[in-house]
């Protein structure tokens, strides 16, 4: 550890002598390490909580409500991969933020770990510079997300009061407007070989997946019973840009050129450009339209940044469009296309969870896993 260039940055409390404003757990195996990062970190106004392993610091989760975690990979017992393998699977408080520390793993080892669910790592040896800076970067970084969700929250309020207060009046609207959102959804399955069941299964699988992830504390600011009737609604208009594809392209039994691809791809913008200038000439149901834009642009994103139209990473890809990527591509799994068939239940499973590792929330992938019989249920249900 590199001492020498360490200087005492600002005191991150919010006012001088006041009690810490955050509070983390540093989980590290050599007692001279905890006891040095706990004196530094203490002297910013971070109250510090010290754990010796993995075991340790899970058994002080659920008693302490930790805002990060600096956690060590190499320890006995339960290396830091594995603790933070259940952090994220069943996230204990929301926008928890973690931290990894290795002495061994090389940096692109370190940085393969933030597709796991780490926010960021530090490579031994670090200057106590570089732990302070990085520890505050953080701590910032889950005070705006924390700021947003309740910006969210009563934005949802404030649209849920207006809307009640139009239902006892244009019930009836409501009724038709939703009939019409599938209808018209259903008019491009058909182009798309797809089936009216698809859409109905879909619909079944986001409130499922939507009111799993509302019982944690990840998500029960955000999602919800407006929340998850508005998203019910909208996701049959995940895919209505396919309306913009040529039949070629569309239809093709085959595997894609990459040219047919990023048309293929363009789908996304179609459907959101088009509902945004709808929302923008008829100035109505602007809750609506948002999610359904957030949807329809963002539904193929991955939770790693590697997905498409704009690359977006995770949180930064719209809550609404998490949830809709993971009915959908568990549905597309289990469905026959003439160019596949269908696969089992299992085999749909293991890919989503265990091989295509970075594409979805994993905390939405953790709801998901607790209710994913009920997707079968829902998928043989559903089935033409």
């Amino acid at each position: 550890m590199n001492h020498s260039s360490f200087t005492r940055p600002g005191c991150f409390s919010s006012e001088e002598g006041s009690a810490p404003t955050h509070r983390i757990l540093v989980v590290d195996d050599e007692a001279i390490n905890r006891r040095l990062f706990l004196q530094v970190l203490e002297l910013e106004g971070i109250a510090c909580d010290e754990a010796r392993d993995g075991i340790e610091a899970l058994a002080k989760m659920p008693r302490n409500n930790y805002d990060l975690v600096l956690l060590d990979i190499d320890m006995p017992r339960l290396p830091g991969t594995e603790v933070l393998r259940r952090l994220r699977m069943a996230p204990p408080f929301p926008h928890l933020k973690v931290i990894m520390m290795s002495g061994r793993a090389t940096g692109d080892e370190m940085a393969c770990m933030m597709r796991g669910g780490a926010d960021d790592y530090l490579s031994k040896p670090f200057s106590l510079v570089q732990l302070v800076e990085r520890v505050k970067a953080a701590l910032r970084l889950k005070m705006a997300q924390e700021r947003t969700d309740l910006l969210n929250r009563n934005l949802l309020t404030l649209n849920h009061e207006l809307e009640q207060g139009l239902l006892s009046r244009d019930s009836d609207l409501i009724h038709a407007r939703n009939a019409l959102v599938l209808s018209l959804a259903e008019l491009v399955c058909h182009r798309d070989a797809e089936t009216g069941t698809h859409l109905m299964r879909l619909q079944h699988y986001v409130r499922l997946l939507a009111e799993e992830a509302a019982k944690t504390s990840s998500f029960a600011r955000q999602i919800d019973g407006h929340f998850i009737q508005m998203l019910e609604c909208c996701a049959p208009l995940h895919d209505i840009g396919k309306v913009g594809v040529p039949d070629h392209i569309l239809q093709k039994p085959g595997r894609l050129t990459e040219d047919e691809r990023r048309v293929m791809q363009r789908h996304t913008v179609i459907a959101a450009d088009t509902l945004q200038k709808v929302a923008r000439v008829h100035g109505f149901a602007v809750a609506f339209f948002q999610m359904a834009v957030e949807i329809a642009r963002h539904h193929h994103e991955r939770f790693d940044g590697t997905g498409y139209p704009d690359r977006l990473s995770g949180e930064e890809i719209p809550l609404s469009a998490r949830i809709v990527a993971i009915a959908d591509v568990y549905d597309a799994l289990r469905s026959e296309r003439i160019y596949k068939p269908g696969l089992p239940h299992a085999d749909a499973l293991r890919i989503m969870v265990k091989e295509d590792v970075g594409h979805f929330d994993p905390f939405l992938l953790g709801a998901f896993a607790q209710r994913c019989l009920d997707f079968d249920r829902i998928f043989q249900q559903l089935t033409d």
